[in-house]
């Protein structure tokens, strides 16, 4: 394997098609996942899913590993290892449930107020109501497309998604128009319009939706994160901070009877101490808190197998390069 991936480092042409062909199987298996779901009713289609999330972490070790890991990292000794293994497998599970749902969108939203409530509704009008727009920021928690969808639809919130272009264009497409759809439009990171489009839509008083639980390549900074650093993207609190307006932290999570509860959370107004940088810190660190306190709650529906903690602070980087680090900082 050694010779290989030597190879594979220093020919960029090779690692150029051998990326096309991972991602053209991507594309036509993820057209295939979508077809087949649609064949069966949702409560099938449903524990179906339980089952392949069940056979994902049977069969795939590195993810299995991975999402022990950082169960390991996250709650130490405080949880038992069966503990870890079953928040591990239920998060697959939820997982599966997420991708069904969203092929049975269609018949979800049909009586979409049956399948999902909110709670906490009035913080979205409260900052609406404040004429800057809305920065909406939510996590790989339960089934965030779903949420998107359902503010959109059956709240009326002209909101607008945040993210990155995948790899396919097809693929990239194919989840844009799914977006699109549901009433959420989608803006792409690496487009060299999305700062102009950020601002329009905040200008327009519209919502500007921002999944910030990954450590992605863009604007980052590290604050703690179940008491690890972890660079966390910082558009949200950069936005907030320089625009003067607070941030809503929404949330979905499977009801006991089926559906989901969509809870939206008081808003997190930014400090003004005049330090532009502290201030971006110290509100990228709240917004750490509240998803660190969401998935306490509910961890079995948050992606444990995403590499959340891979990098230490990276001075050469963004903002980790102006911020002095100290452990009173991190932790």
């Amino acid at each position: 394997m050694r010779p290989i991936r030597s190879l594979y480092r220093r020919f960029p042409a090779l690692r150029h098609f051998v990326r096309r062909r991972k991602d053209a199987i991507t594309y036509h298996a993820a057209r295939l996942a979508i077809w087949l779901p649609r064949r069966i009713s949702l409560p099938h289609a449903l524990a179906v899913a339980d089952r392949f999330g069940d056979l994902a972490y049977a069969v795939s070790r590195k993810t299995r590993e991975l999402s022990l890991a950082h169960l390991d990292l996250a709650y130490g000794d405080t949880l038992s290892a069966e503990a870890k293994q079953a928040i591990a497998r239920a998060a697959l599970r939820n997982a599966a449930r997420c991708f069904v749902e969203l092929t049975h969108i269609d018949a979800i939203r049909a009586d979409f107020d049956a399948y999902a409530s909110v709670e906490g509704w009035e913080h979205v009008e409260a900052v609406i109501a404040m004429g800057k727009g809305a920065i909406v920021v939510t996590g790989h928690i339960g089934n965030w497309e779903l949420l998107a969808s359902y503010f959109a639809g059956q709240k009326g919130l002209p909101i607008v998604a945040v993210a990155r272009q995948l790899n396919d264009p097809r693929l990239n497409q194919l989840v844009s128009d799914f977006r699109a759809t549901n009433g959420v439009p989608t803006i792409l990171r690496e487009s060299g319009s999305s700062s102009r489009e950020i601002l329009r839509v905040l200008r327009d008083n519209h919502a500007l939706a921002l999944v910030v639980d990954q450590d992605l390549m863009t604007p980052s900074i590290s604050v703690p994160f179940f008491g690890h650093p972890a660079r966390t993207p910082v558009a949200p609190a950069a936005l907030a901070v320089r625009r003067g307006m607070p941030i809503v932290a929404a949330f979905a999570q499977r009801r006991p009877q089926g559906g989901h509860l969509f809870t939206v959370l008081p808003p997190i107004v930014p400090p003004q101490t005049g330090d532009r940088r502290l201030d971006v810190f110290e509100l990228t660190r709240r917004i750490n808190e509240v998803f660190e306190e969401q998935i306490r709650r509910n961890p079995s529906e948050w992606v444990w197998w995403h590499k959340r903690w891979r990098r230490k602070p990276v001075p050469e980087l963004d903002l980790d390069a102006e911020i002095h680090y100290q452990n009173s900082v991190l932790h």
